[in-house]
């Protein structure tokens, strides 16, 4: 009798084992089922594969530091030191700075439209970068939490020296939203490198064909960019140089890798080369993963990277549209004055890359006033303010305001959900004293 009810419960639960598995068999190939034709194809198969690669990555909330405070305050003060440099050095050309409302009636209403109509782009290319790759991971464009994804990174990006707080941010944020760890590390890691790719090649091409373009630039500062300009893209072209090799030449790569790490360690700014070694290989592994489901859409790819070119392309020619709004260039430069202003933003970008500061504040505005000094007639020091405020304060604004709505709407669901809790408990008591 007791064998038989053992029996019984072993076969039960067996059962019940069975049917779970199928019920998370028909979730996973649900979750696989991109375009919601209720067939998972090759292609679906493989974006899903690659996705789980990417689970593992450990998805914790960001630390708060005991005085975190303290980066805020060196954030406030690098702006203002900033913006204490544009006005100083445009100084130098404009002699007693006209007020804004001077430099406004003396410009171009134009581009001023045009500068506005740019900007507009170039953040409609930013979210478009995330919604094309949400639509390549789960099927669905996400609109709305492509917009916030996108507009948080640059903000966090914006208030952490050399902008490595946007990423954390990110997957945790889309993470804590009901996306899956693998969809949210992807998400970031795909805009990340396809970003990278897309501003290192335009960067070379632009700097390589306009080598001349810092002779009307005072000596001194003409040396300082350009040393530090091919510093700073040697720097940044250096993982995407390294993920290259490694998908195509592996076994060299790793060697040079190893190398690399050991002569660090050596130098002790490596402290653990294995551990620093396996980061490496992850790093690749990720771009694997993140090309792999990008290359099974070959539409989304080539939408992913015409945003990041355009958004790349368009942040650089800002200055140009902004200044010309100011009528802080000449009015017959032409084509040509367009190419100097953009590559001459380029080379003190680069020039700048290095420097730890949140957004390179500090030095950028330094450096490319003294750059612009050269080409500019009137009014530069409101045109960078305005160009800068464009590029950089702007995402700042909006990142604050999106942190503070998201802390009030915790606060307020959270206040809603205890006050529904105790509706219910109170309906139940007296219930119950009514039932006795």
């Amino acid at each position: 009798m007791e064998e038989n009810e053992v029996r019984d419960g072993e076969a039960a639960e067996t059962e019940e084992n069975e049917l779970n598995n199928i019920a998370a068999s028909e979730t996973e190939e649900r979750k696989a089922d991109l375009n919601g034709d209720g067939v998972v194809d090759e292609g679906e198969a493989e974006i899903d594969a690659a996705l789980k690669n990417l689970e593992n990555r450990t998805i914790e909330p960001p630390k708060k530091r005991k005085f975190g405070w303290v980066g805020y305050v060196f954030l406030c003060a690098v702006i203002a030191v900033g913006i204490w440099l544009i006005f100083k050095i445009a100084s130098d050309i404009d002699g007693d700075a006209k007020s804004l409302g001077d430099a406004l009636a003396g410009g171009n209403w134009v581009f001023g439209l045009i500068s506005v109509g740019v900007l507009l782009v170039i953040l409609f290319s930013e979210w478009m970068k995330y919604s094309i790759i949400m639509k390549t991971t789960t099927g669905r464009f996400n609109l709305r939490s492509s917009l916030k994804v996108g507009l948080l990174g640059k903000f966090y990006d914006n208030v952490t020296p050399f902008a490595v707080g946007g990423q954390p941010m990110q997957i945790y944020y889309l993470h804590k939203k009901g996306f899956s760890g693998g969809v949210s590390s992807a998400v970031i890691l795909i805009k990340y490198f396809a970003q990278m790719f897309s501003y290192t090649i335009i960067s070379l091409i632009i700097m390589a064909c306009n080598v001349g373009v810092l002779d009307r630039v005072d000596p001194t500062w003409q040396t300082i960019i350009t040393v530090g300009a091919w510093i700073g893209l040697v720097v940044n072209m250096f993982l995407p140089i390294m993920i290259i090799m490694f998908a195509i030449v592996p076994k060299f790569a790793r060697g040079l890798a190893s190398l690399v790490v050991g002569l660090g360690a050596k130098m002790r700014i490596v402290k653990d080369k294995e551990a620093t070694m396996g980061k490496a290989e992850k790093v690749v592994s990720d771009f694997r993963s993140g090309f792999k489901i990008m290359s099974k859409k070959p539409l989304n790819l080539i939408g992913l990277v015409f945003f990041c070119l355009l958004e790349v392309t368009l942040t650089f020619s800002l200055p140009y549209f902004v200044m010309r709004a100011y009528s802080a260039l000449p009015a017959d430069g032409g084509f040509t004055l367009y190419i100097t202003v953009v590559a001459l933003n380029v080379y003190c970008t680069q020039a700048v890359a290095i420097i730890p500061t949140p957004g390179n504040s500090g030095a950028i505005e330094g450096v490319l006033a003294s750059a612009y000094v050269a080409i500019a007639i009137t009014s530069l020091s409101w045109a960078l303010f305005t160009w800068r405020f464009a590029i950089y304060y702007i995402y700042i604004v909006i990142g604050m305001g999106l942190v503070i709505f998201e802390l009030i709407r915790k606060i307020y669901r959270a206040r809603k959900y205890k006050k529904n809790i105790e509706t219910k408990t109170t309906d139940i008591t007296e219930q119950n004293e009514d039932e006795a």
